[in-house]
């Protein structure tokens, strides 16, 4: 059993979970028109792969992943497309709820290839708020050494209690697809972090947990406290490992994943249905029957609030997430993968923030910092624009939880200070890598035009070998010459493939850690650089293999 440690600071909100974690977990109706958002994840959006008017069935591709850091996107009812526009793909539904599945897979004895391009073509994100795609956490195994898989089944934050219905429904299932995760990933052990307030899914995962293998399931329960859902907080209290500064949680050897993200990773590879629903907690006290669905990706968020009871005339804001890291949004908006709550308020639930008062001192917001930040200092800096001494003192360490905030007695905003912050500072970055990035272009065009010159070149190799075989032979001391001269050129053509195949590797490394580091940056500039290494690297291939065309056939002629 893992000992529990501590990490600084948190804070003890009102949990409300008690509006939607005591309903049954139910399939919402099936919607009658979707709106599948291209952008519900980290990275580029998916570029649509579908026409207009087009039928498709549920779990049919309708948009494909662009560069590495993106995904797949797929039908989530079966019908007609009704429209294609820069930002979505709608479907009209027909009723009928066809679907097209891919085919079983047995995770224990497959290929890892075969499990990771399985995650590839079924749009698997994580489900716990930044939407990486898992297909790529998965190959972390590539780049770290890693002994111990996390289920972060925590859920911190007040009012969602989507992760605690997974559980309590899909023990089984989060498990076996912790043991999936944790097999792509090498690791030895598995750590189910969970908070004392969900008693129902602690019950469930004990009974099941001893029946999990091959890997062994620790189940850890944490005091309830807010922001012990955050994944460098978790490990802390879980293992004692501090993610250093700018690091991730590969660095210590750790992989985490939430109970969501688990199950539907199971569910692409053993039963072949891609993402296409999502559990979704609907709360607030604006809505006559709290509770958590099943719900189909695109769905109207107006839709499901209407069969959940909603009160318009009462409702005073509509939060997506928690509380305290959610954004508000519209009844206009869908349901995305990332959307895991959404919270209908009234006026006296979460009321306005009062009026900011100048900053006392007090050193309230540095005492809850779970990430021990100097919050006071980040927010004169960040008003100064000050960006190097925000850097200095680690801004893009804080994790946004609102903690700072919450405790204020001047109700300062200060993780809005700290998002506006990051973000000039990301535009700044984009600025200055603009130069950079015109001559990465340039670069990728160059080696797409060699990449095309080395296939006409293999092309032209294989016409004339293919001549070469009619019954004609030169004399043989003239073609062992010109085979010596060509065993030489494919060494060197092996070491240029070597070479190109480092580079790709470097480029996939430096993006993926990138992404995970800050998901909301722009990755334009490393996907141009990784797909100018692998054109390099098609056309050091395609050199080599009409090199090696050409060493054959003057073989066949010395003999």
């Amino acid at each position: 059993m893992a000992r529990a440690f501590d990490f600084p600071g948190g804070i003890y909100p009102p949990q409300r979970k008690t509006l939607s974690g005591t309903a049954a977990l139910k399939s919402a109706d099936l919607p009658q028109r979707v709106r599948l958002a291209l952008r519900q994840h980290s990275g580029s959006p998916a570029t649509p792969c579908v026409a207009v008017g087009d039928q498709v069935r549920t779990g049919e591709r309708v948009a494909q992943r662009d560069g590495m850091i993106s995904a797949d996107l797929h039908a989530s009812i079966s019908g007609r497309i009704a429209a294609i526009t820069e930002t979505h793909v709608e479907i009209e539904g027909d009723g009928r709820d066809e679907w097209l599945t891919l085919p079983p897979l047995e995770w224990r004895t497959s290929p890892h290839d075969t499990l990771l391009e399985r995650l590839d073509e079924s749009g698997v994100v994580g489900l716990g708020g930044a939407g990486f795609p898992t297909q790529v956490k998965a190959r972390v195994r590539q780049r770290h050494a890693l002994d111990t898989l996390i289920v972060n089944a925590a859920e911190c934050e007040p009012y969602i209690t989507a992760d605690d219905a997974t559980l309590r429904n899909f023990a089984t299932d989060v498990l076996e697809g912790a043991q999936l995760m944790a097999h792509l990933a090498g690791a030895r052990r598995v750590i189910v972090g969970i908070e004392d307030n969900k008693p129902e899914a602690v019950t469930a995962l004990r009974r099941v947990a001893a029946a999990s293998g091959p890997v062994e399931v620790e189940l850890k329960v944490v005091a309830t406290r807010y922001p012990s859902g955050a994944e460098r907080q978790l490990i802390k209290l879980l293992l004692n490992r501090e993610v250093p500064s700018g690091g991730l949680p590969a660095d210590v050897g750790v992989l985490c994943h939430n109970p969501g993200t688990l199950l539907a990773v199971l569910q692409a590879v053993r039963d072949g249905i891609p993402l296409v629903s999502r559990v979704v907690t609907l709360t607030g006290q604006v809505l006559a029957r709290p509770g958590n669905v099943i719900a189909r990706l695109g769905t109207p968020v107006s839709e499901l609030l209407q069969a959940a009871g909603l009160d318009s005339a009462k409702l005073y804001r509509l939060v997506q997430g928690g509380p305290m890291m959610g954004s508000q949004i519209s009844l206009e908006a869908t349901i995305e993968k990332t959307s895991n709550c959404l919270i209908a308020a009234t006026y006296e639930e979460l009321p306005p923030a009062p009026e900011e008062q100048p900053c006392i001192r007090c050193g309230a917001c540095e005492s809850v910092c779970p990430a021990a930040l100097l919050p006071q200092q980040l927010h004169w800096h960040a008003r100064a624009a000050e960006d190097a001494r925000l850097e200095r003192y680690h801004l893009f360490d804080c994790i946004e939880c609102g903690a700072c905030s919450y405790v204020c007695p001047s109700h300062i905003p200060l993780v809005e200070d700290y998002r506006e912050a990051k973000q000039r500072i990301r535009l700044q970055r984009i600025e200055t890598a603009k130069a950079e990035h015109a001559r990465h272009r340039f670069e990728f065009r160059q080696a797409r035009l060699a990449r095309e010159e080395a296939e006409k070149q293999a092309r032209r190799e294989a016409r004339r070998q293919a001549a070469q075989r009619a019954p004609v032979r030169d004399s043989s001391m003239e073609a062992a010459t010109s085979a010596g001269g060509n065993q030489a050129d494919i060494r060197s053509l092996r070491i240029a493939q070597s070479a190109a195949k480092a580079a790709v590797r470097k480029a996939e490394k430096v993006l993926a850690r990138s992404a995970e580091q800050d998901p909301q940056q722009d990755l334009s500039d490393l996907e141009t650089q990784l797909a100018t290494a692998r054109e390099n690297l098609e056309a050091a291939e395609a050199r080599l293999a009409a090199a090696r065309g050409h060493a054959d056939t003057d073989h066949k002629g010395a003999q």
